[in-house]
């Protein structure tokens, strides 16, 4: 017999089909943002208020179902290259999409960003845009966001109001590559002796201003048709800001090259640093840090949301086992902390001690739970999975299968991020191969928290 829900939520679960891509084949600042200086935070904050815009679902009357089919949809497979020219002379085919992130307009617009390259490491990647008129099933080819001399790389999107976009990403430096990588680049047998010689000889000739390492915002107006110049900000994380039930943009990330842009006290090997813009993104300021636990082990790739109460959660990557090879779950775990204020964290804690997945994404549904998405990347079962929340982040439920990756021996996949349609149906991206391709896609599934029966 069906228990009855307090929310009548549906009783079926959908996975919904797409179509590959047609060309793919197949204000100001109201002060209250005072720079608050980094602090050992240990307390637990209590019980957070009720949610001002929907009842909070509590654990009995919500229990997660998967569909066994395979959920493998392709939201951009570039089977027809996205070609760069690295000179004037040279150019070179990107056919790897990884690191997306997705999001959607108040019409129900999807938009989408990612960094095509030719491979995992190399100094060819770009950032690059999509969007979706039919809540996914088909989408726009990939145009360019951003090309530096550098790899752009880990591209994070959100949407403002009224036409405004936002996308985020950072640059590694190309004196990396040339003095560690280029044996890889070479034995991938994807990037010629010609290409390889074009980006050396073109890399030599940059100023040392345009060599360094950064993280950058760049604003759409339009939606997404032309893009502002790029606004450097201090911190960096994978699916970059987000944007606040206050109206303010919230950045939760690794202190990357922050002297660089303005914020010279930032310490990235004790802190992850809170950022906030009340502009759109164009100026920054300081709100809090998070310390990290320890040193030795690598707290990075977070994520930040802001609750409909007010409060806030955020997500961390971590690496326990840093040094030790050995371990065959890379040490891929995860973290989160919570905040009444965005300035006063309790202490970073584990989901839980057999959960070995990440980098993660938050995103609280609209009956007030919160979804945590993660990658999990440990062969032979590499596939993306999830938990729930019922108070606010305080407490986890136990990991489900969203979907398993087409190669699970291949752990180069995962960073997802999810958007609720306006029907409560999930869209979560991610990137993985699909099928026996030599290279990683931009994928989806689209799926529902239904009632237990």
């Amino acid at each position: 017999m069906k228990r009855k829900s307090l929310l009548t939520l549906a009783l079926c679960l959908l996975i919904a089909f797409s179509t590959v891509l047609a060309a793919c084949g197949g204000d100001s600042d109201n002060g209250d943002e005072t720079t608050a200086r980094p602090r050992k935070t240990t307390e637990r904050t209590e019980a957070t208020t009720a949610a001002t815009t929907a009842p909070m679902v509590t654990a009995t009357d919500l229990v997660p179902q998967i569909d066994k089919a395979d959920t493998n949809q392709i939201l951009s497979r570039l089977t027809k290259p996205l070609t760069v020219n690295i000179d004037e002379n040279t150019t070179i085919d990107l056919q790897y999409q990884g690191w997306p992130t997705v999001c959607k307009g108040e019409d129900g617009t999807l938009y989408a960003a990612a960094s095509a390259r030719v491979l995992h490491v190399d100094p060819f990647g770009v950032v690059v845009f999509y969007e979706s008129h039919d809540n996914g099933k088909t989408w726009s080819e990939p145009s360019i966001v951003y090309d530096s001399p550098l790899d752009d790389r880990d591209a994070g999107i959100v949407y403002l109001g009224n036409g405004k976009i936002l996308v985020s990403w950072f640059t590694n430096l190309g004196q990396s590559y040339i003095d560690g990588d280029l044996s890889s680049w070479r034995n991938s047998n994807k990037i010629s002796d010609e290409q390889e010689d074009a980006y050396i000889a073109r890399f030599n000739q940059l100023p040392l201003s345009e060599r360094q390492n950064g993280s950058y915002v760049i604003l759409s107006e339009d939606y997404g048709k032309t893009w502002g110049e790029p606004i450097q900000v201090p911190v960096s994380a994978p699916h970059g800001p987000t944007l606040g039930k206050d109206g303010k943009l919230y950045y939760l990330g690794t202190a990357h090259n922050a002297s660089a842009a303005g914020f010279s006290s930032f310490n990235g090997s004790r802190y992850l640093y809170v950022i906030s813009s009340a502009d759109g993104g164009r100026t920054w300021r300081e709100v809090s840090a998070l310390e990290k636990p320890t040193t030795s082990f690598d707290f990075c790739e977070p994520y930040i949301i802001q609750l409909t109460d007010g409060s806030f959660i955020a997500a961390i990557r971590v690496a326990i086992a840093l040094h030790d090879t050995t371990d065959p779950t890379q040490g891929m775990c995860t973290f989160t902390a919570t905040s009444k204020d965005g300035r006063n964290w309790t202490s970073m804690a584990r989901v839980s001690e057999n959960m070995w997945g990440g980098p993660p994404h938050l995103l609280q549904l609209s009956n007030g739970v919160v979804l945590l998405t993660y990658g999990y990347r440990i062969t032979p079962t590499c596939s993306i999975r999830y938990r729930l929340s019922y108070d606010g982040g305080k407490t986890w439920s136990s990991e489900e299968l969203l979907t398993p990756a087409h190669n699970p021996n291949n752990n180069d996949m995962g960073y997802p991020s999810t958007v609720e349609l306006e029907d409560g149906t999930l869209l979560t991206a991610y990137y993985q191969t699909y099928r026996t391709d030599g290279y990683c896609s931009f994928l989806y599934t689209t799926w529902k928290l239904v009632e237990q029966e």
